[in-house]
């Protein structure tokens, strides 16, 4: 064999074994990005519900630690409240008053800051050997821990405590203070209106929100002493009806003992009145003008109407005094049933004069709170007014912050003028009227927070004196 002949067969063997080593690479096996992907989906499926019931596992064992915490802190509380003397059981200024906070924050041994809330309320649970239900027997405590961060409830315990000795007289000699608060129109029950109670021989301070009846109920009141219990009823959007507003009876609670004082305060959402004056012949009176608004309920003695305007709006009135509140409504059909307001207007220079026109305001209460009047004044010039100087008396004595009102019709004004007023300090209110050369016969009204009407009449002219002087005597 030559040496190229040995060359070509050492050669092929070479080329053999590298060839055959080629094929073997090729037959071993490997992942494509798929096969990645679907192995990656599968891990993720699989591990998803092992987080999951770690991820539980963690929260419930921090909820069980949290718990845990949360009762030993309700037995401190507990603790404390059966430390504490009876009369001292009670929210500050609520209903009954103690010297708990209603909320308190503080932190638990894990770290976690939580609310601690106390709710007392008093129980009513007449014995038979006690015929006087005080509806103050003992008191309900109710004391819940909050997660502060989201307000989940951890513990929440009822308790009831009662006094270590029963109450003097057996309570005979407490006031009880009960009032039902609704809608002066509609007669609805307002539920969630804070009522706050002030005075009495111990000056009290009490609050509480009406239940589902719209009812609050005060109980184991000091009787006794001169100081009456005043009620302050608020609820958003509402106002308190005129006569219920203290002095008046319903907010008003003489400290009489034994005394179990039952009523209704009424309330009212605030209305409005634009009046619109023209002249006789119907056009716009932008000359300057006053306006009193009467009412037997409330009322207001003067609105201005600058010169260059035509029309105001009202949203207050006077029921005595500087006293203002919202308008209330004068519906036909409320409780009480007084369906007119009746608006005078005079003018500031000339003599204009209108007769009192009757409006009933709003015109579609609760949902329409608004209404508007045209007032017009009558084709007579009254060149001559008169005053009539008004004393109510109430028991012989004067009556400050009366509600006064004076009708008349001097010829020109028909159906006549229809004026508001309130009594001052010294029982007394001064009111200027149109008169002619003929007597005109003015009636004169008062009225004192519910009291019976007083009446009384004077006659005037151009010659009469001025002011002429009255007296209405009210019971």
């Amino acid at each position: 064999m030559s040496a190229g002949d040995l060359f070509r067969a050492l050669g092929g063997r070479a080329t053999t074994r590298v060839v055959r080593r080629l094929g073997a690479l090729r037959e071993e096996g490997g992942f494509t990005l798929i096969e990645v992907l679907v192995a990656a989906m599968m891990l993720v499926i699989i591990s998803a519900p092992i987080g999951a019931m770690l991820s539980s596992g963690a929260a419930t064992a921090n909820l069980a630690r949290e718990r845990t915490g949360a009762d030993q802190l309700m037995q401190q509380q507990m603790e404390l409240l059966r430390s504490m003397s009876y009369w001292y059981v009670g929210t500050a200024n609520g209903n009954p008053p103690g010297s708990l906070a209603a909320s308190t924050d503080t932190t638990l041994p894990s770290g976690e800051a939580v609310r601690i809330t106390y709710a007392v309320s008093w129980v009513s649970d007449q014995v038979p050997e006690n015929p006087y239900q005080t509806n103050a027997d003992y008191k309900k405590v109710v004391l819940t821990i909050l997660r502060k961060s989201d307000l989940h409830v951890l513990d929440r315990t009822t308790t009831y405590v009662a006094a270590a000795t029963a109450p003097a007289s057996a309570g005979t000699t407490w006031v009880q203070v009960k009032r039902t608060v609704q809608d002066a129109v509609t007669g609805f029950a307002i539920v969630g209106a804070n009522v706050n109670l002030t005075g009495g021989p111990k000056s009290e301070n009490r609050n509480d929100t009406t239940d589902a009846s719209g009812t609050v109920l005060f109980p184991a009141l000091t009787g006794g002493g001169s100081t009456p219990y005043t009620l302050a009823t608020t609820f958003t959007g509402y106002s308190v009806f005129p006569d219920d507003i203290s002095p008046g009876s319903p907010s008003s609670i003489p400290a009489t003992q034994g005394l179990n004082s039952i009523g209704t305060i009424r309330m009212y959402k605030g209305t409005s009145l634009t009046i619109n004056l023209q002249t006789s012949g119907g056009a716009a009176y932008t000359s300057g003008a006053t306006v009193s608004i009467d009412s037997s309920r409330c009322g207001s003695a003067s609105v201005s109407i600058p010169s260059g305007q035509s029309s105001v709006t009202v949203t207050t009135c006077n029921p005595w005094g500087t006293t203002s509140v919202a308008l209330p409504p004068n519906v036909s059909g409320q409780t009480p049933d007084d369906s007119k307001y009746y608006v005078t207007a005079w003018s500031n220079s000339g003599g204009f004069w209108s007769t009192g026109t009757a409006v009933t305001v709003p015109s579609g209460y609760p949902t329409t709170l608004t209404q508007s009047v045209t007032v017009k004044f009558v084709s007579t010039t009254f060149s001559t007014t008169k005053q009539i100087k008004v004393t109510v008396k109430k028991s012989g004595n004067n009556d400050t912050n009366a509600r006064v009102e004076v009708t008349g019709a001097p010829t020109g004004i028909s159906p006549g003028v229809a004026l508001f007023a309130t009594t001052n300090g010294s029982g007394q209110a001064t009111l200027t009227v149109p008169v002619v050369s003929g007597s005109t016969t003015f009636t004169v009204s008062a009225n004192d927070m519910g009291l019976t009407k007083g009446t009384a009449t004077v006659s005037l002219n151009t010659s009469s004196t001025s002011p002429a002087s009255v007296t209405v005597n009210i019971s």
